[in-house]
This record gives structure tokens, sequence and C-alpha cells, in this order.
């Protein structure tokens, strides 16, 4: 059963993409029509071309969306952090918190790949490639000046990487823990798997509160 929004709500590009993105996550690409999209809106299916071209565009601007909100997000976590422990640690904080906070885009991020036409899968693809390259290249300066001890840097990013996951899997926002806690321990977590020995101390976002009971399922 597909939950209508409420009729107020002003049908614009960003209302079809948040319901797109709901139903993309939820169904998956193919198994979600324009009508489906429309039905949330609470308008006829004719009318969402007033402000998208396509299905196809949908999931596009969707992607692009969240790949350049994350980019964005390393680039603040990183800016002015010379040290590379605290690199890799507010780099781990900043995935996973993009994880944590955004999980239907992540979800269609993960999923719907395959779903664009190769124009925009270059495109997306090149973005997603862009970003792990920077967290790679923390992982390898970091062994190369003796700071990492991690035999297999390469394994080791593709272990920090999957942590966005990993973390997404089972976090619910009304269990015990905040989402910047995690993320803090989760950088922590970054350093033990590159074996890092002389971490600079934790960052002030790892020491958020935590709540009384966990969620895990």
């Amino acid at each position: 059963m597909l939950l209508p929004m409420e009729r107020s709500t002003a049908t614009n590009h960003a209302a079809v993409l948040d319901a797109a993105r709901t139903l993309f996550a939820d169904h998956g690409y193919r198994g979600t029509s324009m009508k489906d999209i429309a039905e949330v809106l609470g308008v006829r299916a004719p009318s969402l071309y007033n402000h998208v071209a396509s299905k196809q565009d949908i999931l596009h601007a969707i992607m692009d969306k969240a790949m350049d909100r994350a980019i964005t997000a390393l680039d603040e976590a990183l800016a002015g952090i010379s040290d590379v422990s605290e690199q890799l640690r507010r780099a781990t904080e900043s995935l996973v918190l993009d994880f944590l906070r955004y999980p239907a885009e992540v979800t269609v991020c993960n999923n719907e790949v395959r779903s664009l036409d190769p124009g925009n899968r270059i495109a997306i693809v090149a973005k997603r490639d862009q970003y792990a390259g920077r967290l790679r290249k923390i992982i390898e300066q970091g062994c190369r000046s003796g700071r990492f001890q991690t035999r297999t840097p390469q394994l080791a990013a593709f272990a920090v990487l999957e942590m966005g996951n990993g973390a997404k899997s089972w976090f619910k926002a009304s269990g015990r823990y905040t989402d910047t806690y995690v993320a803090g321990e989760y950088g922590e977590f970054a350093l033990r798997v590159v074996g890092c020995t002389d971490s600079s101390g934790r960052s002030p976002s790892a020491k958020g509160p935590q709540r009384s009971k966990p969620q895990v399922s």
C-alpha cells in the first residue's frame, strides 16, 4: 500500500525526488512506476512531467545529489587536517554519518547503479570512484609514512569503505547510540583496521551522547 503525502504539499522537483527515493529504496527502480510516484504525491502521473523528464532522470538526480553531498561532506571533514590518522578518522566518520542520515538514498545508490543508462552510469561511477579514491589515498599515504602498519592497504580501504553499510544495517535513530557517536566509534575502528599505533586522539564528534537501550536487529 502506497501512502500518499499530505495533499497540501506542493508538487515540485524536490517533492518528486523525495517520493521516488523512498519508493526506489523500498521497491526498486524497476518495481516503481511513475504512477506509483504520482500516487504518493496525490497527483496524476502525467503532471509529474511538468517537473521531471523521465523516471531515468529521477534516478540519476537522486544519485547525483547523494554523491555530491557525500563529496562535499568529505571536503568539509578533511579541510585543514594534515595528520594522516586524523584524516582517516574524519573521513570514516563522514562516510558513516552519510549512511546513517540518508539510508534511503544510500540504498538506491548501492542497488540501482545497474539501472542507470550508460551515460548516467559513467558519471555516477566516476563520482563514486573519486570518493573511494580519496580514502584509499589517505591509507596509502599513511602506509608510506610508516604511520599505518597494514600489509594490504587496498584490502584495508575496502574494509573501511564497507563500514557505512555495516553501520546502516543495524542502526536505528531511536536506539541507544546517536549517529555521531556511532560515526566516532567507527572512526576509531578504521584506525585499528590500518594498524595505526600513534593516532592523535579522539575527535569531538566521537563523544556524542548515548541513549539507554540499543536497537540492533
